[in-house]
């Protein structure tokens, strides 16, 4: 695995704890975290306790910030039922390492499940090694390895160019929204979002793109064959929710 270090400004846990009465929540928040609560939200609509086999991941990109979620990384650890305990580990970065961000995105749609794996470990590692360090009373870590492209997307795939976008998540469109990833070209002006995610029905889709100038999702719903075109919010609205 090729990686990249970058500075950390800020990081979040969900998970839980082993003890009886003790359920899943943001057991660690540490640093500076600008778009939190705006992946809070995206989380709790569209990551949050969903089925299928696909990589389950979100990018927000606002201001001078981008925030990157990488969901059910399968910890060693138990609960006291001895059920395996989930980790979802939320990094965030200054925007000159947009660029960083948008690649390892990339990286966990276009590689094998076996490749999968081992990227999956990687942010595991760091969800247990901020969970075990809870009670501190700063950011521990200073900076993060990011995997880095080494596979190209499909070129000859058709591209997409979207303003909201929903597209049913198999590898044709995982690796149309990588090569997009890739590409990217970002206004500061805007806010952008990136979900890829399991079984979430369009309006769980729109609900998330309602938040956002411009998104791309990926979800496994049977209500999406092959992509469709999401509803845009009026612009006095959605200045409203995203705080512009």
């Amino acid at each position: 695995m090729i990686t990249k270090p970058v500075v950390l400004v800020g990081a979040a846990v969900h998970t839980r704890n082993s003890e009886p009465g003790q359920d899943y929540d943001w057991y660690v928040k540490a640093g500076d975290m600008q778009l939190f609560e705006s992946m809070e939200e995206v989380y709790r609509l569209a990551l949050r306790d969903v089925g299928g086999d696909v990589p389950r991941l979100a990018v927000i990109i606002r201001g001078q910030r981008v925030g990157f979620l990488v969901g059910d990384l399968p910890s060693k650890r138990q609960d006291h039922s001895h059920r395996l305990i989930y980790d979802t580990l939320y990094f965030e970065f200054d925007s000159q390492y947009q660029r960083s961000v948008l690649h390892t995105a990339a990286v966990l749609l276009l590689c094998s499940k076996k490749t999968y794996k081992i990227h999956e470990q990687h942010f595991t590692d760091y969800a247990e090694q901020l969970f075990y360090n809870s009670h501190a009373t700063h950011l521990i870590l200073e900076t993060v390895k990011l995997p880095i492209v080494d596979k190209q997307p499909d070129f000859s795939l058709t591209p997409i160019n979207p303003e909201k976008l929903v597209l049913f998540s198999n590898q044709v469109n995982q690796n149309r929204c990588a090569r997009y990833l890739i590409h990217f070209a970002h206004q500061e002006e805007s806010c952008f979002s990136f979900v890829s995610t399991g079984r979430v029905s369009i309006d769980k889709c729109q609900q998330v793109a309602d938040k956002t100038e411009k998104c791309v999702l990926l979800t496994l719903s049977a209500e999406v064959q092959t992509e469709v075109q999401l509803k845009k919010a009026p612009k006095s609205r959605l200045r409203r929710i995203i705080g512009f």
